[in-house]
């Protein structure tokens, strides 16, 4: 359970696929949170260390052969933007390629743009495969606090 969503805009559409497990995310934190007090400020935490989406966003913009910014730290819950503002198509690939929020070079054509939530602190490598390795060329890393 890694994120909410992720939403990919393809030419002015709105193509949305949504996981399972990030549904069920977002239903145990809503019910952990549901009629408890504590602090309203506070990000709401389920059993399972995720985070409900806080509202925040936080940009990337793929520029040609580079990610900037190459590291990017955010506060878990929150939607990290990944614009496509080069002229080169790109994608974006995990460190671990099995993750779900892989976007495909198809779905991250010059102009478009992909979303996702980080609902669970830690640090995820992603890359280009088109330019680079996940150690050369194309890196980029999110920070989750």
């Amino acid at each position: 359970m890694l994120g909410v969503y992720h939403l990919v805009t393809r030419k002015g559409t709105l193509v949305r696929r949504t996981t399972h497990a990030a549904l069920a995310a977002v239903a145990v934190a809503a019910v952990a949170t549901s009629g408890c007090g504590g602090d309203a400020g506070a990000p709401a935490a389920s059993s399972a260390g995720t985070v409900a989406p806080n509202g925040q966003t936080a940009t990337v913009q793929a520029i040609d052969n580079s990610f900037s910014p190459k590291e990017l730290t955010v506060s878990a819950g929150t939607e990290v933007v990944w614009e496509n503002r080069g002229r080169n198509e790109h994608n974006i690939i995990p460190e671990n390629e099995d993750d779900p929020w892989r976007v495909d070079t198809a779905d991250f054509q010059p102009g478009e743009t992909a979303t996702w939530v980080f609902t669970q602190p830690g640090t995820y490598r992603y890359y280009c495969s088109i330019h680079g390795t996940i150690n050369a060329g194309m890196p980029g890393v999110i920070i989750v606090q």
